[in-house]
């Protein structure tokens, strides 16, 4: 049913039940799994990225800080994906995670998203999961909105 998979991974416990999901699916559809991480600059307005201006000492230091923590997310997803058996290539991208992961979804031709209800902080929860109501409004293919169990 599923021929390819995509899963947002951002490093909190509903993340990582929205990873387990996918590779449960993955597992059963002998299908593979793309893992993305969004790197939300829109959070830090000095991280709006202009190649206009060399960037200063401290926001090239919270880049690299927020760049490292990325790739931590992604080795931890690939690693899980590894001891379930399943195939998995992962992506890292900077911007607005909504827009991105569907932009990826598309590029990618994926025909499941698996993305958490809500992310990692109470602001994220203010906006009531504003980045998975987004990837569902624009969302081309089917989407899985994971809940952690009560």
């Amino acid at each position: 049913m599923f021929n390819s998979i995509l899963v947002a991974v951002d490093g909190s416990e509903i993340g990582h039940r929205a990873l387990e999901e996918a590779l449960d699916i993955a597992r059963a559809m002998d299908a593979p799994v793309h893992a993305i991480h969004v790197v939300q600059t829109g959070t830090y307005p000095t991280l709006i990225l202009s190649e206009l201006e060399p960037l200063d000492i401290a926001q090239q230091a919270l880049l690299d800080a927020l760049d490292r923590e990325a790739n931590e997310f992604l080795a931890d997803a690939e690693r899980e994906a590894a001891a379930a058996g399943v195939r998995m290539t992962i992506h890292k991208r900077w911007g607005h995670p909504g827009a991105e992961i569907t932009a990826l979804a598309q590029e990618l031709g994926a025909d499941l998203t698996v993305v958490g209800s809500h992310g990692r902080g109470r602001i994220d929860r203010f906006f009531l999961g504003s980045v998975s109501s987004y990837v569902v409004d624009h969302a081309t293919s089917t989407v899985m909105v994971v809940r952690v169990s009560p």
